[in-house]
């Protein structure tokens, strides 16, 4: 079905669209009416069928319960079962039922004491399961009457069973199902089963045939169904299975019973009629809906004309008009014509108006795209190329005396000029702006060069006096030889070392690291490395001139910094070597070609807490022993993965200095320690102060 510009249906296709959905609604109302009717004659018809069916059960049931409750009746007016303790009873109540079962073959027969005990029996068998329940049997037993129905007796047996009481206990008279089950299939037609409480089949007239269908059976409700097998070798055929519970004299639900006919001819001969009269209804409505559609689109014919006039009309193409006389009718479609012919003249005046408002807009336009040029070369050169290209994409449209499209809207150059315009004007005000604020970082760049510059020469100034007041020279002592360097991370640094004489035989040597980095770490480096050295000269112990430096470092602490500290005073003469760490990392102890690390000292760092008793330790030096101190920007060096140097590396590095002892030099250690370092970081930005110190004891020399 054609659809209408814009994806809307044409009148007449809704209109067809209609007819056929009232056409296809009112089929359906129809087919629902006879489905409904169906099934409801279906349901009616379910109910007799299984109606037909409980009335025959019944009667069937009853009939045999009747015929064994007379044989029971007659049983019990013996006196050999009326009194079971009785001597010789036992003997007399076999001899009975024995003669009883050869009057009435096919009937079994149970005697039960007041507990329900199975006491004699027809079934054969060691052990054979009572047809009556224990509540039967005490029911029977305390009335005149008789208990009677249906027993499932085991998984593929069902009895009819009647139970007689007497003063002793209770007579059951039984009779198996399943060979009076060919009676009720003889009398209602088909085959006659009877499923279990899980809806399996138990015994039937055909044995397998109900369980082949594996139609699943309702135990606890009534049904109804048509079952379709379709079996390759044989022709398909329809099965009508009806269901319903049976009880026993409990009014339990014992199992159901299954009726099945083969329905095939009346099922099959009902889809046949079915399916044809649908076909008829379905042929009948196509007839009458094709029959609508010619008559609508003869009907719609001068309508269809007349839209596809105003179609090319909306388009622009004012050269389309109706065939010659259509106007001229005098029903609907003449007076639809009519107004097409009137608004054809319309929009061939329009038409002329538009074109003299396009050649005055153009005009117009041209005169601001050139005052726009002009204005375009105050601006710089990225700000005028954009302008200029926006102007030349907005190019002038000439006009067009042919009939335009009416569906598109003429492009507005002056609206695009307006743009441009503002545009202009924020690039000149940025222009400006940008000017302004040049000038502004210009003057505040000066000035901060200057102040840096200033600083700089500070900077540079504090590094030459902190480095001026490190020592400059080994000590003039012939017992050791000491090399040191140090290498601030900043412009000044906190670290700091020394190594002075006590006296003719005491030689002091010290590392330090104060935290923080910077002018505030140089200052109190100062300081420190003052106190030391001053106390160490009075004092003379390195235990004592720790703990005096502490409390002084204490006193006025203002800025909460501290500071790790190895001092260590040497005893020229024989090697020996007394020393404090005060939070600072152990030295490296260089014996031959072996390193290892000093033990790690339990003392804390400098400025922390007054009043400190500081531990010392002692190590001997033998001659050609070095001690290597450093700070912890050695061992805590990163490279670009943020990894640490360590004391692993620490440890390695030396032992690769001095894996040549022939080639260690005590002036050089320092350097190689610091390009291991370099070659660890590999390009990485150094994080702290790193110093070394190098000692490297000789022995008195003669």
């Amino acid at each position: 079905m054609r659809s209408a510009p814009g994806g809307t249906m044409h009148l007449k296709h809704r209109l067809i669209a209609i007819l056929l959905a009232a056409m296809a609604l009112l089929v359906a109302a129809f087919a629902t009416m006879g489905w409904l009717s169906d099934q409801r004659w279906s349901q009616r018809y379910d109910e007799v069928l299984l109606q037909n069916q409980r009335i025959a059960w019944d009667k069937l049931q009853n009939e045999n319960l009747d015929r064994q409750d007379v044989l029971a009746q007659q049983l019990l007016e013996d006196a050999a079962i009326r009194d079971l303790a009785a001597h010789g009873a036992g003997a007399r109540i076999d001899a009975l039922l024995a003669a009883a079962t050869r009057r009435a073959p096919g009937l079994r027969i149970d005697v039960f004491d007041r507990q329900g005990t199975l006491v004699a029996t027809t079934e054969p068998g060691i052990d054979p399961q009572p047809m009556a329940e224990v509540r039967w049997v005490a029911t029977a037993s305390g009335q005149s009457g008789a208990v009677r129905g249906l027993s499932q007796v085991a998984v593929r047996q069902y009895q009819w069973v009647v139970v007689r009481g007497f003063d002793g206990g209770a007579l059951a008279v039984g009779q198996d199902v399943a060979p009076k089950l060919p009676e009720l299939a003889t009398y209602l037609g088909g085959d006659i089963f009877l499923a279990n409480m899980r809806g399996a089949e138990s015994v039937g007239t055909r044995a397998g045939v109900l369980a082949a269908t594996e139609t699943p059976i309702p135990v606890r409700s009534n049904q109804a169904v048509t079952v379709q097998l379709e079996d390759h070798n044989r022709e398909p055929r329809a099965l009508r299975i009806v269901s319903q519970p049976v009880r026993n004299p409990d009014a339990r639900i014992v199992g159901a019973l299954v009726w099945m006919q083969d329905v095939s001819d009346r099922h099959y001969a009902d889809q046949l009629f079915s399916r044809t009269a649908l076909a008829a209804a379905l042929a009948f409505a196509a007839m009458l809906a094709a029959g609508l559609v010619v008559y609508l689109r003869h009907a719609m014919e001068p309508l269809a004309r007349s839209v596809g006039v105003l179609n090319a009309l909306a388009r622009g193409a004012t050269d389309a008009s109706l065939d010659q006389g259509e106007e001229d009718a005098e029903d609907e479609s003449g007076e639809i014509a009519r107004g097409v012919v009137a608004i054809r003249s319309e929009l061939l005046n329009l038409e002329t108006l538009r074109q003299e408002r396009i050649r005055t807009r153009q005009q117009q336009e041209r005169l601001i795209r050139d005052q726009l040029r002009t204005l375009a070369d105050s601006l710089d050169l990225a700000s005028r190329e954009e302008i200029l290209a926006a102007l030349g994409s907005s190019a002038e449209t000439p006009v067009s005396h042919a009939p335009a499209d009416a569906s598109a809207a003429p492009t507005n150059h002056l609206a695009e000029l307006a743009g441009i315009l503002g545009r202009m004007s924020g690039l000149v005000t940025n222009q400006q702006s940008r000017l302004l604020k040049l000038l502004r970082e210009l003057q505040a760049a000066v000035v901060t060069q200057a102040t840096l510059a200033s600083l700089q020469q500070e900077l540079e100034i504090a590094r030459q006096m902190q480095l001026s007041i490190l020592p400059r020279s080994a000590p003039d002592v012939g017992e050791v030889d000491i090399a040191a360097t140090m290498i601030p991370a900043k412009e000044v640094g906190g670290d700091f070392y020394d190594y002075f004489p006590i006296d003719d035989e005491h030689l002091a040597v010290v590392v330090a690291d104060v935290s923080g980095k910077g002018v505030p770490a140089a200052f109190f480096m100062a300081i420190s490395r003052t106190l030391l050295k001053s106390n160490a000269l009075f004092l003379r112990e390195p235990g004592a001139t720790i703990r005096a430096l502490n409390d002084q470092l204490c006193a006025e602490n203002d800025q909460m910094m501290f500071v790790t500290v190895f001092y260590g005073v040497l005893h020229l003469p024989t090697g020996r070597l007394v020393y404090v760490n005060a939070g600072h990392n152990p030295p490296v102890r260089l014996t031959g070609t072996s390193a290892a690390l000093f033990p790690r000292g339990r003392n804390m760092a400098l400025a922390v807490m007054e009043e400190q008793e500081y531990t010392e330790g002692e190590v001997t030096l033998a001659p050609g022993e070095t001690v290597v101190l450093y700070t912890d920007g050695v061992t805590e060096a990163t490279n670009a993965d943020n990894a640490l140097f360590g004391d692993a590396a620490l440890l390695a590095a030396m032992k690769a200095i001095v894996s040549d002892p022939r080639e260690v030099v005590t002036a050089r250690i320092p350097e190689q320690l610091v390009s291991a370092v370099r070659g660890f970081e590999n390009g990485a930005a150094q994080a702290d102060d790193i110093t070394v110190v190098a000692m490297t004891y000789r022995g008195r020399r003669l």
